[in-house]
């Protein structure tokens, strides 16, 4: 259930999930994965199902080392770009060594690829590197619980973190329009083609200058990482050229990094006010 309010206070957000989907299709680009933090009740999951009726996307409710495996075959012939998944904590809530074997195998799906898998029944070699990215959710009591872990397998630095939080005036008027019933949903169609698109030197630096340089500070601050920022420049200027994609140009154009700069206030877990 998502009413007006969370409608359009979640607009940043609808944003960043369709700019994470997008990048998916910036040619000679790794697509771009994201985490999602916000206390229970706050639109996640709704705010990603309304992207999951798209081409080349997967809504796992759940999903195991195995279950990944089983969609191998498929991303690599192109059938899934992107893998939504609406609850980490279903993910990362099992026994450690399983987490551990899940998120390494996750980390390598999102970052370089899987290319080869070994397990005592088989081996399948896929003669490339098959990879896709995921836009994960994650609640805010489930995400403190389970940071170090997080952290410790290398997953906090491969995905660009986006935390947020309702106004008190905000609960008050979804409040409000839950009791009148004002209640729906309005699902998004996203026409995306795969182009390739040219970021200018000048605005890779503001990306860098306005952008990487504030965040990976306050990541590093409220995650409790030691990061350099360095994956996350190259998520953002990715980010930039899936804008440019939505906007069906080919070339960044300062619109672009001005979107990703309205953006950056919850680039963090600091859990900022969505306005």
């Amino acid at each position: 259930m998502l009413v007006k309010t969370m409608n359009q206070r979640s607009e940043v957000l609808r944003k960043f999930i369709a700019l994470a989907i997008a990048s998916a299709y910036v040619k000679n680009e790794r697509s771009v994965s994201v985490l999602i933090l916000a206390k229970p009740e706050s639109g996640k999951t709704f705010m990603m199902s309304r992207f999951a009726i798209n081409n080349g996307i997967v809504f796992a409710s759940d999903l195991t080392y195995s279950g990944l495996v089983d969609l191998l075959g498929r991303i690599k012939a192109g059938d899934i770009k992107t893998i939504l998944i609406p609850d980490m904590l279903k993910l990362v809530g099992r026994k450690e060594s399983t987490v551990v074997n899940l998120i390494t195998f996750l980390n390598e799906l999102i970052e370089e690829g899987v290319k080869t898998i070994h397990t005592y029944r088989t081996t399948v070699d896929f003669g490339e590197f098959v990879r896709c990215n995921i836009v994960s959710a994650i609640t805010s009591t489930d995400f403190f619980a389970t940071r170090l872990d997080l952290g410790r397998t290398g997953f906090l630095s491969r995905v660009v973190p986006f935390s947020y939080a309702y106004s008190y005036e905000d609960v008050q008027e979804i409040f409000r329009e839950i009791m009148e019933g004002q209640n729906f949903i309005e699902y998004e169609y996203l026409k995306l083609r795969t182009r390739e698109v040219e970021l200018p030197f000048e605005l890779a630096k503001r990306i860098k200058e306005n952008i990487t340089d504030k965040a990976i500070e306050r990541i590093n601050r409220s995650g409790g990482l030691e990061l350099y920022g360095f994956r996350l420049q190259r998520n953002l200027q990715v980010l930039a050229k899936a804008n440019a994609l939505l906007r069906k140009d080919k070339i960044v154009r300062e619109e672009d990094v001005a979107e990703l700069e309205r953006m950056c206030e919850w680039f963090n877990f600091e859990f900022n006010i969505l306005r």
